[in-house]
């Protein structure tokens, strides 16, 4: 019987750590014949600033010797499966796929060992199911996992316009922070450039925000994505029926509301402070006799302003300092039990939140790249019986 390796959340890129490298290509030595299955981001495509096929290509550029090992196992017939995430959507579409097969270097019968899906996995006779998980995630789920395009999620946006052009890619591990955390984080960082890079958040935010709501393409992708519930249901075993409930229990996407994407990207809690220190900027002007360009008292305008901003602050806080926090993790442990009640899987393995959550019908793989710990590098084995396993590379 087949036994399978799942890893999640490898997050290769070319700025990757050679320690995660090196990790991965150990393991892949310990296990030549075992079906490799990366679970979701595993190459974190939307940190390249190039085209999705682009970024596949310049990923496997960086570390040729992944490349190798997997064409090394595909001549041998070992399959290796990529199962599409929030942030490498794009390998399973037909161009990723083929960049993908592209950059590790398989040919002829070869490539047919190198697949991906959009969507997810069964393994082991349909007894252990596998996919990323981020279809839980209000954050990061799509409009259909069967969209022929791929949609930048709230997060994925944000990564694209502010986390890689200012490099603050430490913060995309600390996303569920508080905003005073957060800010602290860039405080410490940038120092004097912290306004500026401010500015620019503030500017990627509002731009995601006006890609949401009504301009999220969500009912014109769904019906695009029913035309293929067949073929992959024929795929994967399931009938169109299963997979329009399975998909009937994802999370609907922050982006299909602007004002949910605003709220999560806490703008309010951002204007609510400029208006404060610019109010109180106004009022101690206007204490010293200053006015402002049309003739009126600085004083006059900046302690409404200033007022306004801390109450509209403090009502925030006060409500719930982090709005956010583990509201991912939950989401997958009920999106894990839903998925077994519809499937019948016995265990359902899932990612996307970097933290190794366990349940009755639960794995969480966590994150290979980043979870810290002495043991070492954690993945899943899944056996033909449908036995799931934790291990550490």
């Amino acid at each position: 019987m087949e036994t399978s390796l799942v890893i999640g959340d490898l997050h290769l890129r070319t700025f990757a750590s050679p320690s995660v490298v090196a990790s991965f290509l150990e393991l892949l030595r310990c296990e030549p014949d075992a079906h490799l299955v990366l679970s979701g981001d595993s190459l974190d495509v939307a940190a390249e600033p190039c085209s999705p096929a682009e970024a596949i290509a310049r990923i496997l550029g960086r570390f040729p010797e992944v490349g190798a090992a997997l064409a090394s196992r595909a001549a041998r017939g070992v399959r290796t499966t990529f199962v599409a995430g929030n942030h490498d959507a794009a390998v399973a579409t037909p161009d990723g796929l083929e960049a993908l097969r592209g950059a590790i270097g398989v040919t002829g019968a070869d490539r047919a060992c190198i697949d991906a899906t959009p969507w997810f996995l069964r393994l082991a006779g349909g007894l252990v199911h596998v996919e990323h998980g981020h279809v839980f995630d209000p954050d990061g789920a799509p409009t259909h996992p069967l969209a022929p395009t791929p949609r930048d999620d709230v997060g994925i946006s944000i990564l694209k316009g502010f986390i890689v052009p200012v490099g603050a890619h430490e913060l995309v591990h600390v996303n569920a922070e508080t905003p005073l955390r957060l800010l602290t984080r860039v405080l410490v960082k940038y120092g004097p450039r912290t306004p500026q890079i401010i500015a620019h958040y503030i500017g990627t935010a509002m731009g995601t925000v006006r890609r949401a709501g009504k301009n999220f393409p969500i009912a014109e992708d769904r019906e695009l994505a029913r035309s293929r519930l067949a073929e992959f249901g024929a795929r994967e075993g399931l009938d169109p029926e299963t997979l329009e409930a399975l998909h009937a229990a994802h999370a609907t996407p922050t982006m299909a509301s602007s004002t949910e994407a605003f709220l999560r990207l806490y703008l309010d809690r951002v204007f609510a402070t400029i208006a404060l220190c610019a109010g109180t900027g106004l009022a101690t002007a206007g204490m010293v006799g200053l006015a402002t360009p049309v003739g009126v008292p600085a004083i006059v305008c900046g302690v409404p302003l200033a007022t306004a901003g801390a109450l509209a602050l403090a009502a925030s806080i006060v409500a719930k300092s982090n709005r956010y926090q583990g509201r991912a993790d939950r989401a997958l442990h009920a999106g894990a039990d839903a998925i077994a009640d519809i499937t019948g899987a016995r265990t359902v393995v899932l990612g996307h939140v970097h933290v190794a959550s366990e349940g009755p019908r639960y794995r969480n793989t966590a994150s290979f790249a980043f979870t810290p710990g002495d043991l070492g590098r954690p993945y899943l084995r899944v056996f033909g019986d449908g036995e799931v396993t934790r291990a550490f590379a």
